[in-house]
């Protein structure tokens, strides 16, 4: 199998581009940088750069708000109901910041229409699975 930077489309330092959920859907006018942890790669936003009116949180995550124990808050895109993370405390398995949204690069696609990162070969089946709850 393949190192998730090769199969990455965009560069593991982030710039200054539009990132799509499904074009036209903007969700990100850049990014940070692409995270790779153990469960694999993540692109990084800053609240500046994610377009937050795209967000919203289902109504079974609004827990998430008041309890001190979780790691994210999970966002949903309006559109595709792709799930975003908004890190709230670290995790010892990959370098996630806190304050951060965090995004899979399968769900991302540049302006051109091609995704973030090449799907054609097996990828780890956790790859969706991003943030574990400990108490």
């Amino acid at each position: 199998m393949k190192k998730y930077t090769e199969l990455l489309t965009i560069p593991i330092d982030g710039v200054k581009m539009p990132l799509f959920s499904n074009y036209p859907n903007l969700i990100a006018n850049g990014y940070q940088r692409v995270v790779i942890g153990q469960r694999g790669p993540y692109v990084e936003f800053t609240k500046n750069q994610i377009i937050d009116t795209e967000l919203y949180i289902p109504k079974s995550q609004l827990y998430r708000l008041s309890d001190p124990k979780v790691y994210y808050i999970e966002f949903r895109t309006v559109e595709n109901n792709i799930k975003v993370y908004y890190q709230m405390r670290s995790v010892a398995y990959a370098d996630y910041l806190i304050n951060h949204f965090y995004i899979s690069p399968l769900d991302l696609y540049k302006e051109d229409g091609m995704k973030c990162l090449r799907s054609n070969v097996e990828i780890n089946e956790n790859l969706n699975e991003f943030f574990e709850f400990n108490n």
